[in-house]
Order: structure tokens, then sequence, then C-alpha cells
């Protein structure tokens, strides 16, 4: 016997997550060359995205196309309701293959967001961090930032301008 899908309906839709991002954004690239060689060079480069949510909110979607680099990425966001914290994810479609996640959790008045986890970087262990914040209905910056001495000091690499569509 086969049996229906079970309805969501009734469930809280979450309201301090990812929901901002759902829609078509312009996004502006800001990237370091180098990351942690010391170089100061940043190149800059466009990119158009696409966000969407699953199971009413809990899951957020996003598909990055970079027409100048030839290539497309997508991040996976999954929120864990036992202790609100949200587990992100990364893949590209040069490698194929899922990023070491990071997780974190919203700020409790909900103005940004950062999210760490270990990684590795041109085969040196590191820790990686996410942050978004300056969120508005048509704007929003995320930032990616690298530690090598265990979140003691950072070193941001790449910073993107999401701009409503």
């Amino acid at each position: 016997m086969i049996h229906p899908p079970q309805v969501l309906d009734g469930l809280p839709k979450r309201t301090a997550g990812f929901d901002f991002l759902v829609g078509r954004w312009q996004v502006a690239n800001r990237r370091l060359g180098a990351p942690l060689s010391g170089s100061d060079e940043w190149y800059e480069t466009q990119a158009t995205a696409s966000a969407t949510t699953l199971h009413n909110g809990a899951i957020s979607v996003d598909e990055m196309w970079f027409p100048d680099l030839g290539f497309a990425g997508s991040s996976i966001r999954v929120h864990t309701p036992a202790d609100d914290t949200w587990t992100i994810y990364w893949v590209n479609s040069i490698s194929g293959h899922l990023q070491a996640p990071v997780s974190g959790r919203w700020a409790e008045d909900g103005s940004g967001f950062v999210a760490t986890g270990p990684d590795e970087f041109e085969g040196r262990p590191i820790v990686a961090s996410y942050r978004w914040h300056s969120i508005t209905s048509n704007a929003a910056t995320w930032e990616q930032a690298f530690s090598v001495d265990d979140g003691a000091t950072w070193e941001t690499n790449w910073v993107m301008q999401w701009s409503r569509a």
C-alpha cells in the first residue's frame, strides 16, 4: 500500500532563519587573490543567485552562477531546532563535493549570523567563518574569513554584497 506524504501544514514557520534570501539576487564578489599569504591584492567579479527554502524554512538553498569564472556554487543550510543552530555546506561545480560544514547561530536580536568550523586550505588546517550582516529586504552582506590560530585572529578573504534583482 502506498501512503500519501505527511502534510507539513501547522508546523511553525522559522522567522529568524534565512527567509530573507528567498528570491533572485545580483551579487558583487570581492575576493582576496591569495588568502593566508600576506597578500592584499583583491579581485572583483559579478554573480547572480537564486534562493529558496524548504521544510517551512528549516532548510535554505541557494545557487550562484559566476559567469566570468566559469562555475556555479550552492549553499545548503540546515536548521537544528534542539539548539537553534544552522549547519552550512558549500559545493561548487568544479569540485563537485561538499566542503567541510560550518555551524552557528543568529544573534539574539536577529541582526547577524556567524558560523565557524574546522577546514583545510591548500593542505593547511584552518578554521573557517561565515558571517551574514547588514541585512535588509533588498540587500545583505556575507563574509568568509580564515584563521590559522584557532580563531585568535582572522583574515577576511571573500566579501559578497547581495542586492535584490
